[in-house]
């Protein structure tokens, strides 16, 4: 018996593992880094400016942040662009304001225009005169818009991911970020091609969107306007004194992917940031909530500003809390929660939302900022080869100040709500033993603010609960929703046990992956470094009796739809020929295809996201001129059980060899081959991960067959 060389011809199987990985740009081979203090930023932060479009190959960016690492971007580097702010709402004064839907919360954001939350790697070519050109083209557009009044805020940010062999945080010491600023910041990127041994924490708690800022008002006078008529206790929105100056009631909504209003406060900050512009479309004040930013507090008593109601929760995986009712007369009045951002996904994440403000009319200068919201946690993004150490990877929601002091002190106002937590995904760079086993993941929502000086005055709503994702289980996953606040009841000595209308907000989502997401850039199979949703583990045809048999294997996806097929008899014109649909129940695919009469024809696979995007397979070449049958071992890699198919034009005993990567043979058997098809199943669950070569040989020692076997991690 013997194999054919025309039957080498007819098959081509493409074993797309993870080392297209490293064509995101270069992997150190040595070396480890180790952190050995705490709040060390190893990311550049670069804001984003223009409209850069899907396809182009280059990004202008303003100034380096001077609070994150010095190290500007160099040719080779490794970037992450993200669009940090960009969603429309419904600016209406109803219930429908936010969402755009009558009825429950008043909160939200609308389907068009979304652009929040979308991000991809890429690695640098050139970075000269402001200008950072790449390798690959974009996968995703990104928008930059300034505040006017019909255009919201859109931002994003271009980070330096440095790259390491070995990363190491030691005990008591952390990686953290800058905080969100409104331009960049909040985000903590990290690359290991080896090892990334986590005995201290990744940190960027309420680093992410701001809460409302507290500023004391003494009630609205002559000239208030909703924008349409005087200002009432139910508006939902209305313009600060920045735009009308008579406006001086009220309180601010929280930041988040729709904007940033007039009033900030930092997380930690005493005293009240005032921004340049409005920042929400039809005014930055007032209890409904613009996207995932929590409301702020419409004030029960419009001429004093007296009757002080709380600010809500912000939200991201969860949804925010309520706000607390207003002083004395009770009303329901506080924000309305931050909404949950239900687009989330391992292609789209956000911070967390800030918690919206409480009203205050007897603060000062020195104190306004205790009834601000607390800050929505940041975005931690990491990829190893494997994870090791009993560390923690931290994203919570920052509690809201409060007005904390003993019952019956001066400055009785309402508490601002906690802030969302964010979001951290984790992932290996292959399936399999990922290492996370002792490190804990957390993205807890914040604390509303307590009013503790006197009452029956607004405590704030808490904060939603955030995202985690991994492709490995932890030691331990958090997403609670914060608490809300509390206040006095009867008394200005009474016990602080009365939530007073106010709301704790919803847990946040953690999501398992079935396996580790390949990342790419770009909707074509040439640009292997953003993110897509689906690995194609092989792809490869057989033909025979004028008929071509194509198989696939895929691992399981993520966001993803369907596959088509096309073929080309010149390897450049490709022809659709039909369609296979995705099951999230099915790994293995094929399809049939009439031979056109050609010699060799071309196949590839176009295979279509859910929301339209779609990437090509690498292009399988098909001899057709000969029936001979080919070799082919399927699954390959393999974990437990694979088997060989390949062709015999005898019947007649061969042994079966296997080989590892030194030469040692690790297992033997006497087989009976066939005239025709032979299939052998091998079982592999007993040996090492690592590389195999399967031979067999005829009684004379002839090789009939060859065949590279690679046996993947548990």
């Amino acid at each position: 018996m013997f194999i054919k060389k025309a039957a080498l011809c007819i098959i081509l199987s493409l074993f797309l593992s993870f080392s297209l990985l490293s064509q995101c740009g270069t992997d150190p081979v040595s070396g480890t880094v180790t952190i050995a203090a705490a709040n060390q930023i190893t990311n550049s932060y670069f804001p984003g400016t223009g409209n850069p479009g899907i396809g182009t190959f280059s990004i202008t960016v303003g100034a380096i942040d001077g609070r994150g690492s010095a190290t500007t971007i160099s040719a080779g580097d490794l970037i992450l662009i993200i669009q940090i702010q960009g969603a429309d709402i419904n600016a209406t004064n109803t219930d429908a304001y936010g969402d755009g839907v009558s009825g429950g919360n008043a909160n939200g954001y609308l389907s068009t225009n979304l652009y929040a939350g979308a991000y991809e790697y890429n690695t640098v070519t050139s970075f000269a005169a402001s200008v950072i050109t790449f390798t690959y083209p974009l996968a995703n557009s990104y928008y930059t818009q300034n505040f006017s009044g019909a255009n919201s805020i859109r931002r994003f940010q271009v980070i330096r991911v440095p790259r390491y062999y070995n990363f190491t945080i030691n005990a008591a010491s952390s990686v953290t970020a800058p905080a969100w600023n409104g331009a960049t910041g909040g985000v903590v990127a990290l690359d290991a091609a080896n090892t990334f041994t986590n005995n201290g924490s990744v940190n960027v708690t309420a680093l992410g969107f701001r809460g409302g800022g507290g500023k004391q008002f003494s009630g609205a006078t002559a000239g208030n306007t909703n924008g349409v008529s005087a200002i009432v206790n139910t508006d939902y929105r209305w313009n600060s004194p920045l735009i009308t100056t008579a406006n001086t009631v009220g309180a601010a909504k929280g930041e988040g992917i729709a904007g940033t209003p007039v009033y900030v406060l930092p997380q930690n900050a005493v005293t009240t940031t005032t921004n340049a512009v409005e920042g929400y479309i039809n005014g930055s004040f007032g209890r409904g909530a613009a996207a995932n930013g929590g409301g702020g507090g419409s004030d029960g008593d419009i001429a004093t500003n007296a009757e002080n109601a709380g600010g809500a929760g912000g939200g991201n995986g969860g949804s925010g809390g309520r706000g607390g009712n207003s002083w004395s007369t009770n009303l329901a009045v506080g924000g309305e929660p931050g909404a949950l951002f239900s687009n989330t996904s391992i292609n789209r994440v956000v911070m967390g939302g800030g918690g919206g403000s409480g009203t205050a009319n007897n603060s000062t200068v020195t104190n306004e900022y205790q009834s601000s919201g607390g800050c929505g946690g940041g975005i931690i993004l990491l990829r190893a080869k494997l994870y090791a150490g009993n560390g923690s990877f931290v994203a919570d929601g920052g509690a809201a100040p409060g007005v904390i002091g003993v019952g019956g002190t001066t400055n009785t106002d309402a508490a601002g709500g906690g802030g969302a937590g964010g979001t951290i995904i984790a992932i290996t760079r292959t399936s399999g033993v990922t290492g996370l086993a002792l490190i804990t993941a957390s993205a807890k929502g914040g604390k509303g603010g307590d009013m503790t000086n006197y009452f029956s005055h607004g405590p704030g709503g808490g904060g939603g609960g955030g995202i985690i994702y991994s492709n490995g289980s932890f030691a331990s996953t958090s997403v609670i929703a914060g608490v809300n606040g509390l206040t006095r009841t009867g008394s200005a000595g009474g016990p602080i046990d009365n939530i007073y209308g106010a709301a704790a907000g919803t847990p946040g989502v953690v999501t398992l992956l079935a396996s580790a997401p390949v990342l790419r850039n770009y909707t074509n199979g040439s640009s292997p470094c953003g993110v897509l949703p689906i690995k194609l583990q092989n792809f490869y045809g057989v033909a025979k009796s004028g008929t071509t048999t194509l198989f696939w294997q895929v691992e399981k996806a993520l966001d993803f739809n369907s596959f088509e097929v096309e073929y080309s008899t010149d390897g450049t014109s490709f022809n659709y020929i039909g369609k296979v649909d995705y099951s999230s129940n099915k790994a293995l695919y094929n399809f049939l295809h009439s031979q056109q009469n050609a010699p060799v024809i071309y196949y590839r696979l176009k295979m279509f996201n859910d929301n339209g995007s779609y990437t090509y397979s690498d292009v399988i070449k098909i001899r057709t001129t000969t029936d001979m049958a080919a070799v082919v071992l399927f699954p390959n890699p393999a974990r437990i059980k694979t088997t060989l198919q390949f062709p015999g034009d005898a019947t007649s005993t061969a042994t079966l060899n296997i080989f590892d990567q030194t030469g040692k043979k690790v297992a033997v058997n006497t087989i009976m081959i066939h005239n025709g098809n032979n299939f052998i199943s091998l079982d592999c669950s007993k040996f090492a991960a690592g590389g195999y070569l399967i031979k067999i040989t005829n009684k004379n020692g002839a090789v009939l067959v060859s065949q590279k076997l690679v046996v993947a991690a548990e």
